[in-house]
């Protein structure tokens, strides 16, 4: 929620003022708000969740967060964000931000102020205009000539400053309720008891007896149908809905723990879907569940004759692999630590020792290897289960590089956290694999399904939850 303590003494807007309804006089001129570039950076959608007001974007933040998108870290990932989605309420409104234009949330608008900056009382007052913050004020101070403004920052010295000019500040907590949510996969769907009844006899059910014909899933497109303390979890296959067996797998001894890792153990063990994405944030198994389904098929089962691991190698930072010591082994090894860690959580007692024993065991048998997707241009690859983890940092160039590099029998698993994107320039729905989830979305051989509970230990479903 938006704190708007404000430093001046006309009646603060409250939280619900901000997302819920603008602030007015009684000429009925609206609040207008100065997002500071530390608002964008902490909460970079916030432009859509403001409600009945009147924002103002100063071109000096957007010079700012242009001059951070490059960065391999949180605040770059944001800077990147928050200026796609700039980007798209121009293209969506003619090409320029010159005006305001609606952000589609109450009656909000968004402007970028171009002029109107109050140099002259900048420089009376001792500030530099030159400097990017006091350009910010400026323009706060330029707007209070339209009506009451409010300059919302998290930068307290900023703020500061703001109020010895004149000009009501107030801090920004990010808000999450009006984000869009992508297609994860699954959905509940109610329906009558007689139904339910009818797929547990015939195991299962004509799409058309459940759904209306305009709310068709996608193939491979999982359910839970319900009829008060009666559901079954079934899957879209063709016109139908299949009951899913009552007794789940558990491959290499791993139990999913909900119904979202049930959901993509079906996938991951299905050898008619060649092609999986998993998405999810950190903690939700993905990695875990494509090494297990992995070893199970190509050491137990011998339906693939290698496990092959590939993950991108995006440098934070100035790390670039390049620059490790060690030969190729030793510098892709910082990389493939996760899946190490993966690992050691399937042995029987969590051994670090014993996990590292397998790899190796794994490696010199040919059934394992662990590389960067740079070697995977110009390869066939035959009769593999491949794993291309963190494929959120992946160009859908590289994408389809992967994709046209399978030969028969290959199974390809894409996992990864759209949320977290270290590469520069890629965003949530411009990465490989949301790229592939809407590309491959309705093909048999495809199947996608986003993981949400956390289930590492109860600190990280509680740090997924509550920060």
């Amino acid at each position: 929620m938006t704190d708007l303590s404000l430093s001046r003494t006309r009646p603060a807007p409250t939280a619900t003022d901000s997302t819920d309804g603008g602030d007015s006089d009684e000429s009925g001129i609206r609040t207008r708000f100065v997002l500071d570039t530390s608002v964008l950076i902490a909460d970079p959608c916030c432009v859509l969740e403001f409600r009945d007001v009147d924002i103002v974007v100063p071109l000096t933040v957007v010079e700012e967060l242009d001059g951070l998108k490059s960065r391999s870290d949180d605040v770059g990932r944001a800077a990147r964000t928050a200026l796609r989605t700039l980007e798209e309420l121009r293209v969506a409104h003619g090409g320029s931000l010159a005006e305001p234009v609606p952000t589609g949330t109450g009656s909000a608008t968004l402007q970028i102020e171009i002029n109107n900056i109050r140099k002259h009382l900048l420089i009376e007052h001792g500030l530099d205009p030159s400097v990017p913050d006091n350009r910010i004020i400026g323009a706060a101070i330029g707007q209070s000539d339209f009506g009451p403004t409010t300059m919302i920052s998290n930068d307290a010295a900023l703020r500061i400053k703001a109020a010895h000019m004149g000009v009501d500040a107030a801090a920004h907590s990010p808000v999450r309720s009006n984000r869009p949510t992508a297609a994860i996969g699954w959905s509940t769907i109610d329906t009558a008891f007689e139904k339910i009844d009818c797929l547990y006899a015939a195991g299962a059910v004509a799409l058309d007896a459940v759904l209306e014909p305009d709310d068709r899933p996608s193939e491979n497109e999982f359910a839970v149908l319900r009829s008060g303390s009666q559901s079954a979890l079934v899957r879209a296959v063709g016109d139908e809905f299949v009951l899913l067996p009552q007794q789940g797998a558990e491959p290499w001894g791993l139990r999913p723990r909900n119904k979202e890792q049930r959901f993509a153990l079906e996938l991951l063990l299905d050898p008619d879907v060649s092609v999986v994405a998993l998405d999810g944030r950190a903690g939700t198994g993905k990695t875990l569940l494509a090494i297990a389904a992995g070893l199970e098929l190509v050491v137990e089962q011998h339906r693939y004759e290698r496990l092959a691991v590939y993950r991108p190698l995006v440098p934070v930072g100035r790390a670039d692999v390049g620059f490790l010591p060690g030969g190729l082994d030793e510098k892709l090894d910082p990389w493939m630590s996760a899946i190490h860690d993966a690992i050691v959580a399937l042995t029987d007692h969590g051994n670090s020792h014993d996990a590292r024993g397998l790899i190796d065991e794994l490696t010199d048998r040919g059934q394992l290897s662990l590389e960067s997707v740079t070697f995977l241009r110009g390869r066939s690859l035959q009769r593999q289960m491949v794993l291309i983890d963190e494929a959120q940092n992946l160009e859908p160039t590289t994408l389809r590089t992967i994709l046209t590099r399978v030969g028969e029998g290959t199974k390809v698993i894409f996992t990864g956290d759209t949320s977290q994107i270290d590469a520069p320039y890629l965003g949530e729905n411009n990465n490989a694999l949301s790229v592939l989830t809407s590309a491959f979305a309705d093909q048999r051989c495809f199947g996608h399904i986003t993981l949400t509970a956390c289930e590492r230990s109860d600190v990280a479903s509680l740090a997924a939850e509550l920060l």
